[in-house]
């Protein structure tokens, strides 16, 4: 199911249905070797893609989370 535009513009959401997809045929063909083979290559292809994309996710979370510890005045404690 490899489509004709880079799989690395794909959103997250987009690599992911078509990583669902391939998992879903490779459980309904169990008879060629090849194209499970084939199937395989294509979904770490689209594995790739979205471990990328969540890690990118996940650095700019953190950068946020960083700015905003730091914009935030720390409450005093009162004794």
């Amino acid at each position: 199911m490899m489509t004709t535009t880079d799989p690395k513009d794909l959103k997250f959401e987009q690599a992911l249905k078509i990583l669902e997809d391939i998992s879903e045929r490779m459980t309904a063909n169990t008879d060629d070797l090849d194209e499970m083979l084939r199937l395989y290559e294509e979904g770490i292809v689209y594995l790739k893609i979205c471990r990328e994309k969540l890690a990118e996710v996940e650095m700019k979370v953190t950068l946020l989370n960083e700015k905003m510890m730091k914009e935030i005045p720390q409450e005093e404690e009162n004794g």
